[in-house]
């Protein structure tokens, strides 16, 4: 029997926590595999075994860095406000981000791998219920920390994802790439121009193409163009090896960096910094690695999942599809048996949820006290 609860949520500023409450701090580590990361377990200022929420630590920023989650302004303050309103909050820095280990290119199975280790470390603290230990993340950690849940059910208490895609990160990619460019106002010749250096992206990426089919079909309508010699480039190139065709790909996103209608690529924040710094030694290692995260498929993962999910999505978001999202959640997790789900869809709200969206913060901390 389907449990899900649809939601829409709107009108209030969404905030009553308690911004000023007391809490304490501490300073925690954990071991994954070799690497050992930082966090801060924030506690109430109330007598203890507390339940507590485990924070997944942020992927990359808009600035193209990865983010601290220790020191992130959006992470401590809501680790703040989970302690004001009487829960402990853990949150932890990555490899390579103010801990041991280089950064890399993470695949979100690692990140799973790390979510899963912050837990189990919190649910050996001496103030802390070891079988009320939950997981929060927003955007890309909404797939982590349901990965982990599906990964550990008994260990995952309860997951709340934020703005998370019920779809593949491949097709999210492309998706999010199309409706940015729409929500900016291009003409339909850029939105296809984007939208097929999106899919150009991800088939670069990997060893079975996705989007061949669709991305032929846009190069012939489009015509002569930096994309067509992309096209080329990513199926067409097999007697270059892995540098040269590197240094090409990098000469034509270079070139069309700076055009209107290839703002929502993020070429100059996220992919020419991270492209530049490749060794030709790691070229191969890390098309593996990204290629293995960008078939990443929720259904995977939530098709498993039993513990209890309050999931939330922003009406308004553009990068992922909120209504589909919403409806493959529900579906994925009825598969799964999950009889304990809520989904809320907040009106007027986009893709960064925080306290103050409406509906989103008393939402969260009734659906917690109710557990």
């Amino acid at each position: 029997m389907l449990a899900s609860v649809v939601v829409s949520c709107g009108g209030g500023d969404g905030s009553t926590a308690p911004k000023d409450a007391a809490w304490t701090e501490e300073e925690v580590t954990f071991s994954v595999g070799p690497n050992t990361l930082n966090g801060i377990l924030t506690l109430p200022d109330s007598e203890g075994p507390h339940s507590a929420v485990v924070i997944a630590s942020g992927s990359e920023s808009r600035e193209g860095s990865i983010q601290s989650g220790v020191t992130d302004a959006y992470f401590a303050d809501l680790a703040h406000r989970l302690a004001g309103a009487g829960y402990a909050a853990f949150r932890y820095d990555s490899k390579g981000v103010g801990s041991r280990g280089d950064a890399g290119l993470q695949t979100l199975d690692a990140k799973r791998d790390e979510v899963i280790a912050a837990l189990r470390r919190v649910r050996r603290h001496s103030s802390i219920r070891a079988d009320e230990v939950g997981l929060w993340g927003i955007s890309q950690e909404a797939w982590t920390i349901s990965m982990a849940a599906a990964a550990e059910p008994d260990e995952v208490a309860f997951i709340i994802p934020v703005s998370g895609a019920g779809i593949s990160v491949a097709e999210q990619q492309v998706w999010g790439i199309e409706a940015q460019s729409r929500a900016a106002g291009l003409q339909t010749p850029d939105i296809e121009r984007a939208t097929l250096l999106g899919g150009l992206l991800v088939d670069w990426q990997l060893t079975e193409p996705l989007f061949h089919d669709a991305n032929e079909k846009l190069v012939a309508k489009l015509g002569a163009g930096p994309w067509q010699d992309f096209f080329t480039l990513v199926y067409d190139s097999d007697a270059l090896g892995p540098a040269e065709n590197l240094s090409r790909g990098i000469t034509i996103l270079t070139s069309i960096k700076d055009e209107p209608w290839a703002q929502a690529l993020h070429l100059e924040e996220l992919y020419l910094p991270r492209l530049r710094s490749v060794a030709p030694e790691q070229i191969e290692q890390l098309k593996a690695a990204s290629g293995q995260s960008l078939l990443i498929d929720p259904r995977d993962s939530l098709t498993r999942v039993t513990s209890p999910v309050l999931a939330f999505f922003g009406e308004d978001d553009i990068v992922q599809p909120t209504d589909r999202s919403a409806k493959l959640y529900a579906q994925y997790l009825d598969e799964a048996g999950n009889d304990d789900v809520t989904i809320v869809i907040l009106q007027g709200v986009g893709h960064d949820i925080s306290p103050s969206s409406p509906g989103y913060w008393d939402r969260l901390v009734q659906w917690l006290d109710e557990r």
